[in-house]
């Protein structure tokens, strides 16, 4: 765990430090907002070609398990995601904070995983690195973590 969180802070520190390119919040927020739709509508139609092409080229993603880099890598992952049953993805974005050629993003989701032989409601949080492609966002790194389940 040390090392995927080590491997995304340095990757953060590495975007930071590059140079600057202007993108002001309300055109930050805009992005966002294009880029999260495109995410939400690709993932609820089990698209992992789709969701993959929003990750720059050798983006990376660290969910709950390994870390997987690189647009192919990450649509293989999807695609297990997908197949296992995910479905139903919500976001709640909390904070959009433009740096340079970088914006970070961070929130609240919810999935419908299966568990027990039918979908449950399963919310975790997202930490989201976008780079500007272009006018557009991609995916530099896309980190999320599940909350505990509910305990009866």
């Amino acid at each position: 765990m040390s090392r995927i969180l080590s491997a995304a802070a340095g990757l953060i520190v590495f975007a930071i430090a590059m140079p600057s390119f202007a993108h002001d919040q309300a055109e930050a927020e805009k992005a966002v907002a294009t880029i999260v739709a495109t995410y939400i509508e690709k993932y609820n139609n089990k698209d992992a070609a789709g969701v993959a092409a929003l990750y720059a080229e050798d983006g990376i993603l660290v969910p709950p398990g390994p870390m997987v880099a690189g647009r192919a890598n990450i649509e293989k992952s999807w695609q297990a995601s997908f197949a296992a049953g995910r479905t139903g993805i919500r976001y709640e974005i909390r904070q959009i904070k433009p740096e340079g050629n970088i914006v970070l993003v961070v929130g609240q989701f919810s999935v419908k995983v299966p568990e027990g032989g039918s979908l449950q409601d399963r919310a975790g949080n997202f930490v989201n690195v976008y780079q500007w492609d272009g006018g557009e966002l991609k995916f530099r790194v896309h980190s999320f973590s599940f909350m505990p389940p509910p305990q009866p």
